[in-house]
């Protein structure tokens, strides 16, 4: 039983811990791909914007359309280019990390990107065919993702670059290499991996703490248990085990109450049964001794002559003392039925007993069952908790993106002097951002009301545990009264006992009677025959009743033994004299 035990409560923990961490990984790789999926989207969003903001300054800044002189420079109006946009380019570049180019067609005219290999700027290559296709052809805006330029993959964002009629003469590209966006996710993925090792060794920690206490205590409760069952009212619960705060430290009081009480019944009733067993025995002896009496009163009654008038008056008196034997020997048998009918109640009352003990055992079971479902409801609040930081995270990412775009205003307000148009686009894109704040914080909230929710469960399967508990004390209850109607049984037995022997006293008063009344017939006259032969019949029936008497207290004092002998099973502790 007790290695049943510790399975229970090691794999009620166990299992809880391992979906606890199955939860964990989960959660874990489904925020690690918001994670990611928001940080391209933020990263996109920043090239789009840098891709905006070099097309509305290149545009802005020189009146005119694109052109190409007739010895090949960029122009823009009467102005040639390359050299000022180079130096702008450049300057942006060290600012912000991303490259930047101007195509003319589908030819890098300025650009900041150098080959890897030969560490030359690109200048005079080409775009790619889907490139192409779809800004310089569709006249679309176009974000290329993991894409190969002169041996490196790239994130950049394309945009068509337009002159005042609006055809498209040529493309802006706003990139960068995926290094960064590759260090930045394998770094979250790191934290979301030590994050859950160490959850899942916190978590098997506590498992093992939970369970050597747990095992422990209900081992105690156990024992003690095992030895109610073996009839040893003698055991001790340790008091480790009365100390907790818990059901089990409510069960180890609950128990040693129960021990209590069944001592106190047992030795009232091994006291009580002692005393009927005395009480039976003495019946059985007087009984006896009675019967042996009236065997000598017959003899001594078919010796009486025939005798005179006297002697039918002497035999009426007689006649109406053995009635009223008679009638003492009839309730001492109604008794004897009582006290029969009183030790079958009080077998009744200790079966409900033990059924009782084991209704409080279901209910223990069902507190147990309620403690899994609490567990279960605070690790699902703490799933919410942790969905709560990741929207936190997603702020945390837009406010870093805002102040990015701050910069770029701020580096092209200085650059563009009057030119200052490209403040709308930076107040677009930031009016963007905060929408996108406004809405993590909507998911904040909802998650922090799944959290209300939650809570609300934990109050009602603790309500739940509650009425268990006190179905529980309803049950203890019950117990205490079944040992009372046992105690209540057992002095009825008691009062029986002494109404029997206060008969008996009874019937020798009036053996003693009917004594003096034989020996005054023994000296009448031997005439009297007739009156002899009825006294000869009225004798055997006073036998006749003598021995329902004999047999009945012999019944008393086997029920009694086999009474001690059922009480002999409990041991019980030596109480000082």
């Amino acid at each position: 039983m007790d290695k049943k035990n510790k399975n229970m409560v090691r794999g009620i923990i166990l299992i809880a811990s391992v979906l606890a961490l199955l939860m964990s990984f989960c959660v874990g790789v489904i925020g690690f791909r918001h994670i990611q999926k928001a940080y391209l989207a933020s990263f996109s969003e920043g090239l789009h914007a840098a891709a905006v903001l070099l097309d509305d300054e290149v545009s802005n800044q020189f009146a005119g359309d694109w052109s190409l002189s007739a010895d090949g420079q960029l122009m823009k109006g009467d102005v040639a280019v390359h050299d000022i946009y180079q130096g702008q380019l450049d300057s942006l570049h060290e600012k912000t990390g991303m490259h930047y180019t101007l195509f003319y067609g589908d030819t890098r005219f300025v650009t900041s990107l150098t080959d890897a290999t030969t560490g030359q700027r690109m200048e005079g290559t080409k775009a790619s065919e889907a490139v192409i296709s779809e800004v310089l052809n569709g006249g679309n805006e176009y974000l290329a993702s993991n894409f190969e330029i002169a041996g490196q993959d790239w994130y950049a964002y394309y945009l068509p670059l337009k002159n005042a009629d609006g055809s498209v003469v040529g493309m802006v590209f706003a990139g960068r290499d995926t290094s960064i966006v590759t260090a930045n996710m394998n770094a979250a993925l790191r934290s979301i991996i030590f994050t859950f090792v160490g959850f899942f060794l916190f978590n098997f920690c506590v498992a093992r703490v939970l369970i050597t206490a747990t095992t422990k205590a209900i081992r105690d409760i156990v024992d003690g248990l095992k030895n109610l069952q073996d009839g040893d009212l003698n055991f001790y619960i340790n008091d480790r085990t009365f100390k907790r705060k818990d059901e089990l430290g409510v069960i180890a009081e609950s128990s040693a109450m129960v021990r209590d009480k069944l001592q106190d019944v047992i030795s009232a009733t091994k006291k009580l049964s002692e005393d009927v067993t005395n009480s039976g025995m003495k019946l059985a002896t007087s009984a006896e001794s009675a019967s042996n009496v009236a065997e000598q009163i017959t003899a001594a009654v078919e010796d009486i002559s025939r005798g005179a008038a006297s002697q039918a008056e002497s035999m009426e008196s007689s006649v109406a003392n053995t009635n009223q034997m008679g009638d003492s020997i009839d309730e001492i048998t109604g008794r004897v039925e009582n006290l029969s009918n009183a030790a079958s109640e009080m077998m009744s009352g200790a079966q409900r007993t033990v059924n009782t003990l084991s209704t409080l055992m279901d209910k223990n079971i069902d507190v147990m069952s309620s403690m899994q479902e609490i567990n279960t409801q605070i690790r699902t609040t703490n799933d919410s908790v942790k969905n709560i930081a990741e929207a936190s995270n997603m702020i945390t990412a837009i406010a870093e993106q805002t102040h990015l775009l701050s910069l770029n205003a701020s580096i092209e307000a200085a650059r563009a002097g009057e030119y200052g148009k490209g403040f709308s686009v930076v107040a677009t894109e930031i009016g963007n951002l905060s929408q996108q704040s406004k809405d993590a914080a909507v998911s904040i909230k909802e998650i922090v009301e799944n959290l209300v929710a939650e809570s609300q469960k934990n109050v009602e399967i603790i309500e739940e545990l509650g009425k268990s508990m006190q179905e529980q004390n309803t049950q203890l209850n019950t117990t205490k009264d079944d040992m009372d109607a046992v105690v209540e049984n057992v002095n009825n037995v008691d009062n029986s006992t002494k109404v029997i022997s206060k008969k008996i006293h009874l019937l020798n008063e009036l053996k003693a009677g009917f004594s003096d009344i034989i020996t005054e017939l023994s000296a009448i006259s031997q005439q009297n025959a007739a009156s002899t032969q009825e006294t000869n019949a009225s004798m055997e029936e006073l036998n006749a009743t003598f021995s329902l008497i004999s047999g009945a207290a012999n019944d008393l004092r086997d029920m009694a033994e086999t009474l001690n002998e059922k009480m002999a099973f409990f041991t019980l502790e030596e109480m000082p004299s």
